[in-house]
């Protein structure tokens, strides 16, 4: 575990949570209105950092046993299977009732929702109505899949051409790919293809594998690096891109803007040498960091629930109440999900499904 990155993962994840407070846009507070508007509405790019984050981590637990062929593709497949479905099934079931009071007449398109949302196949259909259907995040999940399926193959043809500057031979192009696309593709495709759709999130990913190839360079040479002085630079260089956010486009700021301060922020952080790795060491953000996956998956569907039953039973005013409210429900079912159904469902998957190699 590299504990900053854990923590890291929390605040990150936090971004997204206040990104949906959609209600705020109709706050009767000025103040409310203009924070929605100007900084929460850009906290989906926490989305960007979990899928750089992911590339960099597996490539960390997976690059030289998968090489080596120490971990088979299979045992791969079922532990990260393991990890992200059984949650992603329990918040589609929670999802179902609140689901079927909009069904009205749309019954087929409601099946269609479930099926792709069951086979976390949602994200590669570019239709509003399908990849943010039921529980809205667990779209990510199903991009997140297509990367775990593809990572073996990454990493052996990363392995293969390292000797003919895989650097300037992958990440060159696609860094010019993206962007490039984005001048040639219609508006309306923006979000369903450059937000959503795993074929062009991938790069994240990869990005994020690359990353940890220039981790193992840096970390493999002796030298005189002040570690306190990158962590602060880091976290200066994402606020000053967040600060200038509203000068691009929205669609390039839905991964290409922000690859840079995301990679950096990652890269220095991985090494835990800074007096603010010490900070995000502490164990209360670690455990925050490890309920982060519970609570991207649960907050979407706590913020729906909460908001129809206020509006019918409660009838709280006060938008710093429910924020306060929704925050603090999230976090918890986040805690009791993962000690008692995380952890739990995974152990057993695991230890029932991968195959151990024979002595």
């Amino acid at each position: 575990m590299i504990k900053p990155l854990t923590s890291l993962r929390f605040f990150f994840a936090f971004m997204i949570f206040v990104h949906h407070m959609t209600f705020l846009a109709k706050s009767k507070s000025p103040n409310l209105r203009w924070i929605h508007e100007f900084i929460l509405k850009e906290g989906y790019i926490g989305v960007s950092f979990f899928f750089i984050l992911s590339g960099f981590i597996l490539a960390y637990n997976y690059r030289d046993s998968i090489i080596n062929k120490k971990t088979s593709k299979s045992n791969f497949y079922i532990a990260r299977i393991a990890r992200i479905y059984p949650l992603h099934l329990l918040t589609l079931l929670i999802a179902v009732p609140i689901t079927l009071q909009n069904v009205n007449f749309e019954i087929s398109l409601w099946l269609k929702q479930l099926l792709f949302n069951a086979t976390l196949t949602q994200s590669f259909i570019p239709i509003k109505k399908i990849y943010f259907s039921f529980n809205s995040p667990s779209w990510s999940i199903s991009t997140e899949l297509f990367f775990y399926l593809m990572f073996p193959l990454i990493i052996l043809l990363i392995s293969r051409i390292k000797n003919l500057n895989y650097s300037k031979v992958l990440l060159i192009p696609f860094l010019l790919l993206v962007p490039i696309l984005m001048l040639i593709t219609p508006p309306d495709y923006y979000k369903n293809l450059f937000y959503v759709n795993p074929f062009f999130r991938i790069f994240d990913f990869i990005v994020g594998i690359v990353l940890f190839e220039l981790y193992l360079k840096i970390k493999n040479r002796e030298r005189v690096i002040n570690y306190n002085v990158l962590e602060f630079s880091s976290l200066l260089l994402l606020v000053i891109f967040f600060i200038f956010h509203r000068e691009l486009p929205l669609v390039v700021r839905y991964s290409v803007y922000y690859w840079l301060p995301m990679s950096f922020l990652i890269l220095v952080f991985s090494f835990q040498k800074g007096v603010l790795s010490k900070l995000l060491s502490n164990n209360t953000l670690i455990l925050l960091g490890e309920i982060s996956f519970g609570f991207y998956m649960f907050h979407q569907l706590v913020l729906k629930y909460f908001l129809q039953y206020n509006k019918s039973h409660f009838h709280i005013a006060n938008e710093y109440y429910i924020i306060s409210i929704i925050l603090i429900i999230s976090l918890l079912i986040s805690y009791i999900s993962l000690i008692w159904f995380e952890n739990t469902v995974n152990k057993y998957l695991k230890r029932v499904l991968i195959k151990k190699p024979k002595d």
